[in-house]
């Protein structure tokens, strides 16, 4: 057994383990970690997970513990940048692309620019890509999201009040369904009711799944 660390990203919910060497990553922290797209900057959301590591796919180690230093520069280089927005969201225009602009992060050296966006469908951004590197003479990424990882990176409340599970807790987003809302909210009609802030039915519907049922048939037995 190994103990690894849970490292999630921008583009994702999804969480990947990676080596977990000494103590000093804490939950939260920044880390660089090397990925299929090349160097990425995730978040810390666990330690100290056991796991059975396999000869053929070993974990993979954490390349920096990223400083204070380096997040103060990354947040400045992305506030000095900020017109990047403007041009991003002019070329999307001038290729006609349907796709909406939802946030951009540089890598840790400066040269690389992620773009992330959502769209109904696949897009061929091949063009603006290339276009986009002209411009700002920078590498250029674009990274697709799902409504749903769009509210997570943008942050935000639910209907009750409380910051939005996804940015919040959630590590897995669950399939919710119409039963689920049928269960709870029987009769209702008002859609603000069952949609969180991405527009698609809230995640909580999940965590509320037959509790109704078994809270009735206790009080049946009494």
């Amino acid at each position: 057994m190994a103990k690894a660390i849970g490292v999630q990203f921008r583009s994702g919910i999804k969480i990947y383990d990676f080596k977990q060497k000494g103590d000093d990553i804490q939950i939260r922290d920044q880390v660089l970690v090397d990925t299929s797209y090349g160097e990425e900057i995730g978040t810390v959301r666990y330690v100290n997970k056991e796991v059975k590591e396999a000869k053929e796919t070993p974990l993979k180690d954490i390349t920096k513990l990223l400083s204070e230093k380096d997040v103060d520069r990354l947040e400045r280089l992305k506030n000095e940048h900020i017109g990047y927005v403007d041009i991003f969201k002019k070329n999307i225009e001038q290729h006609s692309l349907d796709m909406k602009f939802v946030e951009f992060e540089f890598s840790l050296d400066g040269e690389k620019v992620t773009f992330y966006f959502t769209a109904d469908s696949r897009v061929d951004f091949r063009n603006l890509v290339r276009e986009m590197s002209r411009q700002i003479k920078k590498t250029v990424l674009l990274r697709q999201m799902g409504q749903r990882d769009e509210a997570r990176v943008l942050d935000g409340f639910g209907p009750c009040g409380r910051p939005i599970c996804c940015r919040n807790f959630l590590t897995k987003l669950e399939n919710i369904s119409m039963d689920m809302v049928r269960e709870q909210y029987e009769g209702s009609r008002n859609a603000s009711k069952v949609s969180g802030a991405c527009g698609k039915l809230m995640c909580c519907l999940a965590f509320e799944k037959g509790k109704e049922k078994t809270v009735t048939k206790k009080e049946s037995v009494k």
